[in-house]
């Protein structure tokens, strides 16, 4: 592969790594609402009903929504829910493939010492979500 083939090549590994990176927060946002609220106040009762009515409250706060505004957000929202899990399950996989591909590159580019900082980060950020994600899988559970 020539230079030009291999700069092409990485500059669509990159876009294609931000744009799954913009489409999982996204997603993620829409799905699961702030993850910083805790779970105090969202109650144990209420699940993933509270986390897409934590987006709604967003928005609405964001936007000042009008009750009716508000009803017809709340309705599309809940019209897309599944359709917006399925296409993320499907494409979770492979953003991960990239996030890790990404993740080994940034990796070797770094001196002993920031790559082991780096892995420390990670490890902080995934201790992080799992009790995010513990929360989320226990208050899910709780209403099956």
């Amino acid at each position: 592969m020539n230079g030009k083939s291999k700069a092409w090549a990485l500059a669509l590994l990159i876009a294609v790594f931000l744009v799954g990176g913009a489409a999982g927060a996204a997603v993620d946002r829409m799905l699961v609402g702030d993850r910083e609220v805790s779970s105090d106040r969202r109650g144990r009762s209420g699940g993933d009903r509270d986390r897409r009515r934590s987006y709604l409250d967003w928005l609405a706060d964001e936007l000042a929504l009008s009750e009716e505004q508000r009803t017809e957000v709340h309705g599309i929202l809940e019209r897309h829910r599944e359709q917006v899990e399925e296409h993320w399950r499907d494409m979770r996989p492979k953003y991960e493939e990239l996030q890790q591909q990404a993740r080994d590159e940034i990796r070797a580019a770094l001196t002993e010492e920031q790559a082991a900082a780096y892995d420390a980060l990670l490890e902080r950020h995934r201790q992080r979500r799992g009790r995010n994600d513990r929360d989320r899988d226990e208050n899910s559970e709780e209403h099956r």
